[in-house]
């Protein structure tokens, strides 16, 4: 009788045992292909993981202990003191941070993004808060460019980085030129060492990579007095990322209102600016 107990005992709990199996394999909780929300895992785990692309004076790398400084990076360093967690950092490229940032290697991107069309069907992008200009160098007394429109022939070679907004401006409205393409991972000034190489007529990059280039290289000038455009600066999420969109959002926000953004800017004499905004109580 007990040995009949005992065996009618094991099957059931064997059945239960099943049960429980099946209930915990198809609980929402616990499936395959649920995924963690990025700022839970932030906040759990006490770490952001930021992709950049060095862009002095927003991103600033040495060359020699590979630290990082600029105003971009001691924006982001602000929110996550605020916000209690420390940061890991991943080098990306101008043409490569999508991707990095869509398969993981990344949580969000915090360099000199530009927002454009193409770019927003893979990632997205905060409201932009900084703007910054574009232009190009070519060789001392080369005097045949007044407009931009005037490399628009087939006889100018335009050295560009791929992925950088250079060579989708130049793609776009420059078709007529010959396009020296660098590797998305060239340093900024790659176009402008092309110049100084004789290797293209002209080398379009940040306006502000110009300023600094010329400096010290007397055997180029800028293209234009002014940038030929100017291009609105945002940083990147996941576009499944929203719970993190908002919170990054919501920072650039805050130090924008206290004023801090604007601060730590002038404090790397950037060129880069902010749109001007003026406060009236209703009524008046």
């Amino acid at each position: 009788m007990n040995k009949k107990i005992n065996i009618v005992a094991v099957i059931i709990a064997i059945i239960a045992l099943v049960v429980a199996l099946w209930a915990v394999t198809k609980s929402p909780a616990v499936t395959s292909s649920q995924k963690e929300d990025t700022l839970a895992k932030v906040l759990r785990t006490s770490n952001l993981t930021i992709c950049y692309a060095t862009w002095p004076p927003s991103v600033i790398k040495d060359p020699n202990t590979g630290e990082l400084s600029g105003f971009m990076i001691d924006a982001i360093k602000r929110v996550a003191e605020d916000a209690g967690f420390k940061l890991t950092y991943v080098e990306s490229s101008w043409g490569g941070f999508g991707a990095d940032i869509n398969t993981g290697k990344c949580d969000a991107g915090i360099a000199g993004f530009y927002p454009m069309i193409n770019r927003s069907a893979a990632v997205s992008f905060t409201r932009p808060f900084y703007f910054a200009g574009n232009n190009g160098v070519v060789k001392v007394g080369d005097n045949r460019f007044k407009t931009i429109e005037d490399l628009n022939r087939a006889e100018i070679k335009i050295a560009v980085i791929q992925g950088e907004y250079a060579d989708i401006y130049a793609k776009k409205y420059l078709p007529q030129a010959q396009l020296l393409v660098l590797e998305a991972s060239a340093d900024n000034t790659a176009p402008l060492v092309a110049v100084s190489a004789g290797q293209a007529d002209v080398g379009l990059i940040m306006d502000d990579v110009v300023k600094s280039y010329v400096k010290t290289h007397p055997e180029v000038k800028a293209l234009f007095a002014e940038p030929y455009s100017v291009t609105p600066i945002s940083w990147v999420t996941r576009k499944d990322d929203q719970q993190l969109f908002n919170f990054l959002t919501n920072a650039i926000n805050y130090l924008e209102a206290t004023g801090e953004l604007n601060a730590m800017a002038k404090n790397y004499n950037s060129s880069w600016y902010m749109e001007k905004k003026s406060f009236q109580l209703l009524g008046q």
